[in-house]
């Protein structure tokens, strides 16, 4: 990618987008949430060259969060390989008259490693598991409703939380195996911290 780019990827729950949305408000910068295109890169997806994403919008949720764990780490990782592509798109359509600030889980080390993004404009944000436990089941009535459409409703959330406590481990793996920035989220920091930590990075003010 050659545009003026910021990346903020990590695993759920970590403030990723609300520090997204503080750093584009005070810098005037663009931000691109990838969960927002999510739906759309779905739609978009075919069989052949987005096998997993393909499957998508046939997700049983009673079915789904019962698989094994080894098996929801795997198809996860699987689908954000299969969308990133289309991210970058989604990036290059965009105007070139200010910086980009992109994030999301989606974002994972090795495909931004891929494509050579400079580890100075990449910061990873992790939850740490306890705070993840208490703090998923607040974000919102969607999560409410795809637990109501399993048998086993606080089963199905144990292993979603199991599923992202995962992600976030494979996240920091490969990231910390590239010398890459990874910052542990447990609540002791205010977002507003995090926020000024993360840019303070970019600025140059921090080192890996």
């Amino acid at each position: 990618m050659v545009m003026n780019i910021y990346w903020i990827g990590g695993s759920p729950c970590s403030g990723k987008s609300s520090i997204a949305d503080l750093l584009a408000k005070q810098y005037g910068w663009q931000v691109y949430h990838c969960d927002e295109a999510f739906d759309r890169h779905v739609q978009r997806a075919d069989a052949v060259r987005h096998p997993w994403l393909s499957k998508v919008p046939h997700i049983v949720w009673d079915a789904f969060w019962m698989r094994p764990l080894e098996v929801q780490l795997r198809n996860v990782i699987e689908a954000y390989a299969e969308e990133f592509s289309m991210i970058l798109d989604d990036l290059r359509a965009l105007p070139a008259d200010r910086p980009i600030l992109v994030e999301g889980t989606a974002l994972l080390p090795e495909l931004l490693a891929d494509i050579g993004v400079d580890g100075r404009r990449a910061f990873w944000l992790i939850p740490a598991p306890e705070f993840q436990r208490v703090q998923y089941p607040r974000r919102g009535a969607w999560v409410q409703a795809i637990l109501e459409q399993c048998s086993q409703p606080q089963q199905a959330l144990t292993n979603w939380m199991d599923r992202d406590i995962e992600t976030g481990r494979h996240i920091q793996r490969e990231a910390e195996a590239r010398g890459l920035k990874v910052l542990t989220v447990d609540g002791v920091h205010s977002i507003e911290e995090n926020t000024q930590m993360v840019m303070k990075y970019f600025l140059g003010g921090i080192d890996k």
